[in-house]
């Protein structure tokens, strides 16, 4: 039944780990967690590695983390710190930091200094996609993967990154499949069933995945969904708490489309396998993908993604949320809001946040004033085109 799946989804990406991660364990092969998509999974992969996502998930304050960090540092950060600081993330072989921001690189410090993970990776990624700079993120990943291969004993060869591409198209086939669904005029999921589903692909074996996802592409088609009352695009950056979605859908809207990190827009068009030089096509599709805030000079292109994904979604209005003191994506916001307002898109409605913490009856009233104004103005057009 396809309740049950949805379950088991929600299930497991309620804490920062998962039994599946403790069977690939088991079985005696490392577990490397990353913070940033930046990061390529396949490389991962190829070394012989389970990627992990690392998220704060399941923790309950970030008490651990505030003793070593500003508390001008996001909680997101600070959570996943904490969660190291009291061994929760011992069982990792390895974990990969990037200099994806300031709070990133400081936690790069404190796993290498206060935790006992044994390989302590770090990309440097450059901060604007020009193809001038992809020579240096290419050479990056080669170092990441030699370090990968000296800790772990292992060699990812190009036949190993080729699987690993391989497995990782496949289940990035099923999850457009999947993100299609959405977009019919009754979504056959919900923002935060969605989002549930893009976590569990960044926190499980490629291969249990897929078989949760063919679950889903068969049982999805048949579901009886109410149409929503608004359909919304949701965008902006740290996002893994499909709980903060169900909040801002507790009102008859539906997500029917994201560009969360943690979401659709960490699923990448297909690599070619077949490459020449299958790493630098690996390269080449992480590092001119559809950019973070994080990335200079590249706001146009993020501009113009998403006003095509809120066209191809029919949707009615943008939520844009931000974790409170993450200056990247708190400048992606002002962008936004001046390009809405000076095009006429689509009406922007900004949420901050701190990570873990729900607050639901303000979303809730937020979020309906949004989709009255939403309403109201739709009424407003309708009678206008009339007369």
């Amino acid at each position: 039944m396809i309740e049950n799946t949805l379950r088991e989804l929600d299930a497991l990406v309620r804490t920062h780990t998962n039994r599946h991660v403790a069977g690939w364990k088991a079985g005696a092969r490392p577990v490397v967690g990353y913070f940033c998509h930046y990061v390529p999974a396949e490389i991962i992969l190829a070394a012989g590695a389970l990627p992990l996502r690392l998220r704060g998930a399941g923790s309950e304050d970030s008490a651990e983390g505030d003793a070593f960090m500003s508390s001008r540092v996001c909680t997101y950060v600070r959570h996943v710190v904490s969660l190291a600081m009291d061994g929760q993330f011992d069982f990792l072989d390895g974990a990969v930091c990037a200099n994806t921001c300031d709070h990133v690189r400081r936690a790069a410090d404190l796993f290498i200094k206060k935790t006992e993970i044994p390989f302590n990776g770090f990309l440097s990624v450059p901060r604007n996609p020009r193809e001038s700079l992809f020579p240096y993120y290419l050479e990056e990943l080669k170092k990441l993967i030699a370090g990968m291969e000296e800790s772990f004993g292992t060699k990812a060869s190009d036949d190993a990154l080729r699987e690993a591409i391989r497995a990782m198209n496949a289940n990035r086939a099923r999850l457009h499949g999947i993100n299609r669904l959405r977009l019919e005029d009754t979504p056959r999921l919900t923002g935060a069933e969605a989002l549930a589903v893009h976590i569990a692909w960044q926190t499980l074996p490629q291969d249990v995945f897929a078989d949760l996802a063919d679950q889903l592409l068969e049982e999805l088609p048949q579901r009886d969904m109410e149409k929503p009352r608004v359909r919304l695009v949701m965008a902006g950056a740290e996002m893994d708490e499909p709980a903060y979605m169900r909040a801002i859908e507790s009102q008859g809207a539906v997500v029917v489309a994201d560009l969360l990190c943690f979401g659709a827009r960490s699923v990448l068009e297909e690599i070619d396998a077949d490459a020449a030089d299958p790493l630098e096509a690996v390269a080449r599709a992480y590092f001119f993908q559809p950019s973070c805030a994080r990335m200079i000079g590249d706001f146009p292109a993020r501009w113009e993604l998403l006003k095509s994904t809120v066209r191809e979604a029919r949707a009615q209005g943008v939520v844009f949320q931000r974790l409170m003191f993450c200056d990247p994506w708190g400048a992606e916001i002002h962008n936004i809001m001046h390009r809405a307002q000076q095009e006429k898109a689509f009406p922007v409605l900004s949420l901050s946040r701190e990570y873990g913490i729900v607050a639901t009856g303000q979303i809730r009233t937020r979020v309906q004033a949004f989709m009255e104004q939403i309403e109201i103005a739709g009424a407003q057009a309708a009678a206008g085109g009339g007369a």
